[in-house]
C-alpha cells in the first residue's frame, strides 16, 4: 500500500493529497466513513461528518487554481436559431434561463441489487468507473436542473467524481461520502449538495427500501434540487469562459468515428462489472447493457442510449484501507466510438477544474457528433474489445 501511495504522489494525487498532508494529515488520520458495498449500509444513512449542506452554503467558493482553472478552449456558440447550446450534448437549449446555470452531477448507485435505476436515461452525460470491491458507480450529469426527472438511487461521493464534476463546473449531488471525498470537499471548498444533510431535498422509496434495502432507496427530482440550491449560497452560474464538454459538430452533420467497424463494444471494469454496447444504425445510438441484460431506466423501460462513447484506459489502484480506488486523471489513451465505428484517441485532464481534452492519433482535438455521451474510465490492465 505504501508503494502505491508514493507512486501516485508523483502523478494525479499530488494535486489532492499534498494539500491534505499539509492540513494536519487529514487523510492519513481519517478512517473510512463508508466501506465496500458489502458493508456499506451506514454510507446511505450517515452523511459525511466533515461537510454539511449548511456549512457548504455558508462558504464562499474558492477561486484557487485547483477548482477554478479556466479552460483555454472557446466558450459555447449560438446555433443558427439563436439558441445557446447544451454544454454536454451540443444540441440547442430551448430554455434561455438554463444557458448559464452550472450543470448538476448526481452520484448513482450501480450494484446489481440497486438496478434498474430510474431517471438515468434522461441524463445528458454519464460517467462510470470503479469505486471499490469491483463495483462501479455512475455520475449522471444534466445541463438543465429543470430537466432532471425522478432519479435514483443516489449514493455517496468518491473523490474521483469530485474531479470529474469539477471539469464540467458541475455541482455534485450525493448522499454522504467517503472520507477522502469529504476531506477534498472541505479543502477545496467545493460546491456540492449532500442530500443526507438536507431532509427536504430527497425521499426514500418505500418499495425500494423493502425490496432492495434502505441504502438503495434514496431519490430526488430537479424540483427538489432546485429548492435546495436556492437555500445554498455558493455560485450557481457557470464560470466565465467554460467550454462545451466536447468539440461538437453541427447537429445536422453526423460523421462516424474515423476507424474500424464497431457494432459491439465490451468494457470490462472488473470480474463483477462489465458494460456492453450495441449499435442501432436506425437511431445512430449505442444501447448499454450490464449484468448480462439491458441497462434499463425504470422511467420508460428502455436501455440507456448514447450517440458517443469515450472508453478510456487509465491506472486505477486501491488508495486506502477501505479499498476505495484512485483513478489517474492526468492523461492516457482510449477509444472514441460513434456511428458504428471506433477510433484510437488520446486524452488529458489534470486538476479538479480542468476539462477533458480528447485528441485523435495526430494530436488534433477530436470533433464529435452532437448527442448524449458516455465516458468510462477502465483499468489499463483490462482490454476494451470491439466486434464489427
Amino acid at each position: 500500500m505504501k508503494k502505491i501511495v508514493l507512486r501516485k504522489l508523483s502523478g494525479q494525487l499530488r494535486y489532492r493529497l499534498l494539500p491534505w498532508l499539509a492540513a494536519a494529515f487529514l487523510v492519513l488520520a481519517a478512517g473510512c466513513q463508508s466501506g465496500p458495498e458489502a458493508t456499506s449500509a451506514a454510507d446511505a444513512t450517515t452523511a459525511s461528518p466533515v461537510t454539511t449542506a449548511a456549512t457548504t452554503a455558508a462558504a464562499t467558493e474558492t477561486t484557487a487554481a485547483t477548482t477554478e482553472t479556466t479552460a483555454a478552449t472557446a466558450a459555447p456558440t449560438q446555433t443558427e436559431a439563436g439558441l445557446r447550446v447544451n454544454l454536454l450534448t451540443g444540441e440547442p437549449l430551448a430554455d434561455p434561463q438554463a444557458e448559464r446555470q452550472r450543470p448538476v452531477a448526481i452520484m448513482i448507485n450501480n450494484i446489481k441489487r440497486a438496478t434498474p435505476q430510474i431517471g438515468t436515461g434522461a441524463a445528458d452525460l454519464i460517467y462510470e468507473t470503479l469505486v471499490e470491491g469491483g463495483i462501479t458507480r455512475m455520475m449522471a450529469v444534466f445541463a438543465d436542473i429543470a430537466a432532471i426527472p425522478e432519479i435514483g438511487s443516489i449514493r455517496s461521493a468518491r473523490h474521483d467524481y469530485i474531479d470529474l464534476a469539477g471539469g464540467l463546473d458541475a455541482i455534485l449531488v450525493h448522499f454522504g461520502s467517503s472520507n477522502l471525498a469529504g476531506d477534498q470537499f472541505v479543502l477545496q471548498n467545493t460546491a456540492h449538495l449532500d442530500l443526507g444533510r438536507d431532509a427536504d431535498s430527497y425521499w426514500r422509496d418505500q418499495g425500494w427500501w423493502d425490496n432492495r434495502g434502505k441504502e438503495h432507496s434514496v431519490k430526488t427530482t430537479g424540483a427538489l434540487l432546485g429548492e435546495a440550491l436556492n437555500r445554498a449560497s455558493f455560485r450557481k452560474e457557470l464560470r466565465e469562459g467554460m467550454p462545451t464538454a466536447f468539440r461538437f459538430r453541427s447537429p445536422d452533420d453526423f460523421v462516424p468515428a474515423d476507424g474500424e467497424p464497431a457494432s459491439q463494444a465490451t468494457v470490462p471494469f472488473s470480474n463483477y462489472a462489465k458494460s456492453t454496447f450495441t449499435y442501432d444504425a436506425a437511431t445512430k445510438r449505442y444501447s448499454k447493457g450490464q449484468f448480462g441484460q439491458p441497462h434499463l431506466d425504470l422511467a420508460d423501460g428502455q436501455p440507456l442510449r448514447f450517440t458517443n462513447l469515450f472508453l478510456l484506459s487509465t491506472g486505477i489502484a486501491v488508495c486506502d484501507e477501505a479499498g476505495h480506488m484512485d483513478v489517474q486523471l492526468e492523461n492516457g489513451e482510449g477509444y472514441y466510438v460513434s456511428g458504428g465505428q471506433c477510433q484510437a484517441i488520446v486524452w488529458e485532464k489534470g486538476k479538479t477544474g480542468d476539462s477533458f481534452v480528447f485528441s485523435d492519433a495526430s494530436g488534433q482535438e477530436l470533433t464529435v457528433n452532437t448527442g448524449k455521451s458516455y465516458i468510462a474510465l477502465v483499468p489499463d490492465s483490462n482490454a476494451i474489445t470491439f466486434s464489427p
